[in-house]
């Protein structure tokens, strides 16, 4: 199944849990695609995939600062699960197709 589309994410954070939206879009092994939730809004391009994997990685601003996120996850039918990895702790994330 493609890995291609928009997934409703839930993200365990330090401040609870987040429900960011991911868009991802396919060409080939790449992706790129948008990450937004209550913090805001990012774009990204030059992620990969390989077979159900995908990883990339963004920009957010989050309590006055820029993060970079770097996401690794596993597609598995509908459902998605992995980990985005920042400066200031790395959070596991699960969701399903929207």
């Amino acid at each position: 199944m493609s890995v291609e589309g928009k997934w409703n994410l839930k993200v365990s954070t330090p401040m609870g849990e987040q429900t960011p939206v991911l868009i991802l879009n396919v060409s080939g092994n790449e992706c790129s695609g948008s990450f937004a939730g209550a913090q805001g809004a990012a774009d990204f391009s030059g992620g990969s995939i390989e077979g159900d994997n995908v990883s990339f990685s963004l920009e957010v601003e989050a309590m006055g600062q820029k993060i970079k996120l770097e996401c690794t996850a596993t597609i598995d039918g509908d459902k998605i699960s992995g980990e985005l990895k920042s400066t200031m702790s790395p959070a596991q994330f699960s969701g399903e197709r929207a």
